[in-house]
Order: C-alpha cells, then structure tokens, then sequence
C-alpha cells in the first residue's frame, strides 16, 4: 500500500519540493523526499480517520507536504544560524600571545562568568576549553541534549547582552567604544585631542 502512495503522489511530492527549491540535484534531496514521503504517510492515515471533513486529498497533502518542507528547512537555517554565532563567539576571544590581548579576553571572561548559572558555565568550559560536541556535553552531566541547547541558549544570550553594554576594544589603534560613543586613540594626542 505504501508504494502504490509512493508511486501515485511522486509528482505531487516532486511538486512541492520544488516549490520549496530542493531538486534532485540538491544534495540533500533524499533526505527531504524520505522526509516528504513519511508526511504523506501521515496525512493519508489522518485523511482516513474523517473523510468528510477534509478537504480534497491532492491539495491537502500537497499542502503538509510543503509546510513540513518549510518547517524542516527553517529549522536547519535556524540550527545553522545558531553554530555561526558560537564559532564567532570563538573567534571573537583573542588568541595572540599580546598580554593586554590575555588580559581583555579574561576581564571578558569572567564578566561573563558572573553572568551565568551553574550549568551554563559547565557548558561554556566543556564546550570552548574542552571542545566538547552537544552530544559529548549531554552524556557528561547525564542530561538531555536539549538541556544542552538550553544552557547554550542561556549562554548565547548573556554574552551579546555583556558585548552591548560592556566597553570593547580592538588593539592596534586603540578603539574604545564606550555605549556607543566612539573614540580613536591618536599618537602623540589624548581621546579629546589636546596633545599630551
């Protein structure tokens, strides 16, 4: 039965993938037809219990089709998103061996350390200094890996609110952006221009 519904809603199903721009030239397209194939399952089970109340069939698993397609897809963006904004939450901690460099990333450090719950801190230190995955992080502290997700979460969002209202700086020229005034230290004059 499932292969003839296989077979008989291909197009449909090829159809609304392309809608959502996943041709069989993506390299994920197996993974999204089985994921497409399995929403027709589940519509067709749920079409069965009360036909008459239901829309014609074609439309309606066209429709969770894509839509599933589209919850899929975001949640990918959104993982994604998520991973970028941790590797530049890495590279943003200085790694040259400049002791004011060492001693900005630490200040930072612990203004952020302050900051955190318990679990959170565990977190930042398994995952930054230990290089520990979601996964490795979870069987760690015998939690789940949403936990996981959650403390990176919790993490994620103390540091961009610390990065807003803390001072930055960036050696070399000296910039100091003081809550969002900004100042270029010149050689030879103080931050308001008088020569020193």
């Amino acid at each position: 039965m499932e292969e003839q519904l296989f077979t008989t809603y291909h197009s449909l199903i090829l159809g609304a993938l392309k809608k959502c721009h996943i041709t069989p030239t993506h390299p994920e397209f197996d993974d999204y037809l089985q994921r497409a194939r399995i929403e027709l399952l589940i519509a067709h089970r749920h079409y069965q219990t009360d036909v008459e109340n239901h829309p014609p069939f074609r439309p309606f698993v066209y429709q969770k089709i894509y839509w599933a397609t589209l919850d899929t897809i975001r949640k990918e963006q959104r993982r994604f998103d998520k991973d970028v904004i941790e590797d530049s939450f890495l590279e943003s901690i200085p790694q040259e061996e400049d002791m004011t460099c060492c001693l900005v990333a630490s200040d930072l450090y612990h203004e952020l350390l302050a900051l955190l719950s318990k679990d959170e801190t565990c977190f930042l230190n398994d995952r930054f200094f230990e290089q520990l995955t979601i996964s490795q992080i979870a069987k760690k502290h015998h939690v789940a890996r949403q936990t996981v997700y959650r403390w990176r979460d919790g993490v994620r969002k103390k540091y961009q609110k610390l990065k807003k209202r803390c001072d930055t700086f960036e050696l070399g020229n000296v910039y100091i952006s003081v809550r969002r005034a900004t100042y270029k230290k010149q050689k030879g004059r103080d931050y308001h221009g008088k020569t020193i």
